[in-house]
């Protein structure tokens, strides 16, 4: 493999240690935590957050189970479409999406910080780009 190659897959699988062992701190899977993190934006339909969260519908609402036995989120019937459920965090769902995002952005600091202060601004810029463009590869991408 290239350093660059090196570099990318070493950067990725260091978030993703970082995702499992750092920001979720054994409260909630990586999944739930997602889930929990999105919804404190807005409020969502089991299939809107199927696909944000890159899961099945039903991989989704046995998620869903797990955070509304815990009394994380709760579902209501929208009032425009009778046959949609729309999901919305609680105020413990609330409380804890908020604790885990602090968690997220406290991390993402730490890293941060390391870069010189003069490449900071282009380096978060680049992530954003680095971000966009693998979005819009994801479903081409075959790898390991």
């Amino acid at each position: 493999m290239t350093a660059l190659v090196n570099d990318v897959v070493a950067f990725c699988r260091l978030f993703a240690i970082l995702e499992r062992e750092q920001v979720c701190c054994g409260s909630v899977t990586v999944a739930q935590c997602l889930v929990l993190q999105t919804l404190l934006e807005d409020t969502w339909d089991v299939s809107g957050l199927a696909q944000h969260a890159r899961v099945t519908k039903g991989a989704m609402t046995r998620l869903l189970d797990g955070l509304e036995e815990r009394k994380f989120v709760r579902r209501r019937q929208d009032p425009d479409d009778g046959r949609r459920w729309l999901i919305e965090l609680t105020g413990a769902g609330k409380k804890e999406a908020g604790r885990l995002t602090a968690m997220t952005e406290n991390a993402v600091a730490m890293v941060m910080d390391r870069v010189p202060k003069d490449r900071r601004e282009s380096a978060a810029a680049l992530i954003s780009d680095l971000r966009k463009a693998a979005e819009a590869v994801r479903d081409k991408i075959d790898c390991c």
